[in-house]
């Protein structure tokens, strides 16, 4: 059984530069790329609009076998998150397709203004996410971390039953094409946990990819 779908407008928190630069593959930036990532900041703001679309849903694990809102998907990574939650909130969010437009006007300028700007833009949506996720977790109290299709064994998709499950072009005007890709780009699709055990490993810490050039340090 599935809650009705929710849409809610977010205001974007304040901007983490050295995300950003992270993104951007820059772990010790010059002045002069420091100065870049503010302006891509500054640029973006007036554009972004965080909007997120969500339901929460019963969930059933069964081995590697997750149900989850009429859809069933095999996935172990999937099913060690979500053991012991007897539900689960579905969420996709973006902030806007104005971004995406920023993003080829400047690249064809600058590529360096281009590459600051989609690293923006994914700073940006991940921010939008752990604001959505926060709010679940007042909401609904112990929360696991979002997992997204394509991430660990969970196949991208995934993406098809979750578009159908959210109506994500109706409620907030994101699109999937037949390749899987989402428009606007700067989107995410996830599912979060409610209950069961605390998950002590997140993000970079619980990943396996260690040659990621997008790793954080220290993990």
């Amino acid at each position: 059984m599935m809650t009705p779908i929710e849409v809610k407008t977010y205001s974007m928190p304040p901007v983490n530069l050295p995300e950003v630069l992270r993104y951007a593959a820059c772990r010790e930036a010059s002045a002069e790329v420091a100065a870049l990532a503010r302006w891509a900041a500054e640029t973006a703001a007036p554009v972004l609009q965080g909007r997120v679309c969500w339901r929460e849903s019963e969930v059933q694990v069964s081995g590697d076998r997750v149900s989850l809102g009429g859809a069933v998907w095999t996935s172990q990574k999937l099913a060690q998150r979500l053991a012991g939650c007897g539900k689960a909130v579905v969420f996709a969010a973006t902030v806007g397709l104005e971004l995406d437009r920023l993003i080829v006007r400047y690249g064809h300028l600058s590529p360096a203004k281009g590459l600051m700007l989609q690293a923006l833009g994914a700073e940006r949506v991940e921010a939008l996410c752990n604001t959505f996720n926060e709010e679940i977790k007042t909401r609904c109290g112990s929360t696991q971390p979002r997992f997204s299709p394509g991430y660990g064994d969970l196949p991208l998709t995934a993406q098809r039953e979750i578009f159908e499950m959210l109506e994500c072009p109706k409620r907030i005007g994101l699109f999937l094409n037949e390749s899987l890709l989402m428009s606007p780009t700067k989107s995410v699709t996830a599912i979060i946990g409610i209950g069961g055990e605390v998950c002590a490993a997140t993000g970079c810490k619980a990943c396996g990819k260690r040659d990621c050039t997008f790793r954080r340090d220290g993990t």
